[in-house]
């Protein structure tokens, strides 16, 4: 545990600086989303303005997720080490630095190399975040405190579509902008200044979160003694960054049946809501004609359903795990999140309206964010010193799943003559790959730590 004691006495009732460091983690989510869905918004002006095919817009939105794939890993392990208050703040100032300097890309490349350096550091956030959970909250409030933080991400993810396209609109009809009708179409290249908007924005919370969070509640000034027992109660301790965190466990990681299980159910997961964030506007486009400014705001529901997805499964995810155990607390609420997503796909093939459909991708967009506290919960439990390496490997495995989306289902439409065709095979795909996440989950068990040895000792 970490070597410096609370400066304030014990006290019968604890202090709550825990609430403001999920808090500011929350935060961090939500620029992390902003920026990472704002491009898809700006798809239709960038792709004018830089002269760019579909296809190629489709491996621009994909190739952010192939880096933050990989950094995942190593991202977890550093924030592990390092602590979270140096590196995700190093992380959040890097990756919006990538997202403002988008505004003054003049070609694909450079585009395209800002934004798999926008993957790359924003790999970061979830692991670390992963471990800011593990050692500012106790064990039975996880699940909560998990789906809050990704709250932030979603909230960030629903403002996207609408902030990005009225900014947009903004550069483009100045004072007026807010009587624009709904027809109204923003200038191709009113993207760039919403870029840099954007990447200011992040940099100037980036400095907050630096002001404010500590790594370990004995190492904050308004932390009492009665707030640390409280977060460390009924829980082994955690290693500080003065003994050091070895390197990933990536052996274990390697052998772990139930990890791999794990995994597989983030891939398909991801893979399905990628479309949510990258394609839904083409869709929406090329099957109910909808103009720039509805496919802002029908792109923006899905988001908020998963909003009420991640407090619900915080919730559930918490009573399940205190009523059922680790077992199949979490591989319970895995199973009903991928079951329910694989039905509202396949409800996409009898739709007839872009709102009809949206209904549909709002329960994929519920549905899925329904099952992802039970994803941290087990990272959490299974990870030991390591929870960002742990999480950092399946977040890996899952956004894999998030950069083939892209280039995977806009192939698939490109395949036949007739869009609509071509989106409910897409659709097809998805449900069935889901049904095959939901058979996965059965196998995901929380109970066995990757380093049972380790966990021993600390016990």
């Amino acid at each position: 545990m970490s070597t410096t004691e609370p400066l304030l006495p014990s006290s019968a009732k604890p202090t709550s600086i825990r609430f403001v460091m999920i808090a500011l983690a929350m935060l961090v989510a939500t620029l992390l989303y902003l920026d990472r869905i704002c491009l898809s918004a700006a798809g239709t002006s960038i792709a004018a303005d830089l002269k760019l095919t579909d296809r190629q817009l489709d491996w621009l939105l994909g190739a952010f997720f192939w880096t933050y794939a990989l950094g995942q890993l190593p991202a977890g392990w550093l924030g592990d080490r390092f602590g979270a208050r140096w590196m995700l703040g190093t992380y959040v100032i890097l990756w919006s630095a990538c997202t403002g300097l988008m505004g003054f890309a003049n070609g694909i490349a450079i585009l395209l190399a800002l934004r798999l350096g926008c993957g790359l550091f924003e790999a970061g956030a979830y692991p670390v975040a992963a471990s800011i959970v593990r050692r500012w909250v106790p064990r039975t409030q996880r699940g909560m405190a998990s789906s809050w933080i990704a709250v932030g991400g979603r909230m960030g993810g629903a403002i996207a579509p609408i902030l990005t396209i009225q900014l947009m609109l903004w550069w483009t009809l100045g004072n007026d902008w807010w009587a624009a009708p709904s027809d109204a179409i923003a200038s191709v290249s009113s993207w760039r200044p919403v870029m840099m908007i954007y990447g200011l924005a992040g940099i100037a919370i980036a400095v907050v979160f630096l002001v404010y969070f500590r790594n370990w509640p004995t190492e904050h000034p308004n932390v009492n003694a009665a707030e640390v027992k409280l977060i460390r109660d009924g829980d082994p301790p955690m290693l500080s960054r003065a003994t050091g965190i070895d390197a990933p466990p990536i052996t274990a990681m390697i052998a772990s049946f139930s990890l791999w299980m794990n995994c597989f159910v983030q891939f398909a997961s991801n893979l399905g809501w990628a479309f949510l964030v990258t394609k839904m506007p083409q869709y929406l486009k090329d099957v109910h004609d909808s103009t720039q400014q509805a496919q802002g705001w029908l792109q923006s529901i899905p988001l908020i359903a998963g909003i009420v997805g991640l407090l619900f499964g915080g919730w559930i995810t918490d009573v399940f795990r205190n009523h059922l155990g680790p077992r199949w607390g979490c591989s319970i609420a895995m199973v009903i999140s991928r079951s329910i997503v694989a039905v509202a796909f396949l409800s996409c093939l009898f739709v007839h309206t872009s709102m009809e459909a949206t209904i549909c991708l709002a329960v994929v967009g519920f549905a899925t964010d329904l099952g992802v506290p039970a994803v941290w919960a087990y990272g959490q439990d299974v990870g030991g010193n390591h929870v960002g390496s742990v999480v950092g490997w399946s977040n890996m495995w899952g956004n894999f799943g998030a950069a083939v989306s892209p280039v995977v289902l806009g192939g698939v439409v490109a395949f036949y003559a007739i869009p609509s065709d071509g989106w409910h095979a897409a659709f097809l795909g998805c449900a069935i790959l889901n049904v095959f996440a939901a058979i996965a989950a059965i196998g995901v068990n929380a109970t066995h730590p990757l380093r049972p040895i380790e966990q021993a000792l600390l016990d």
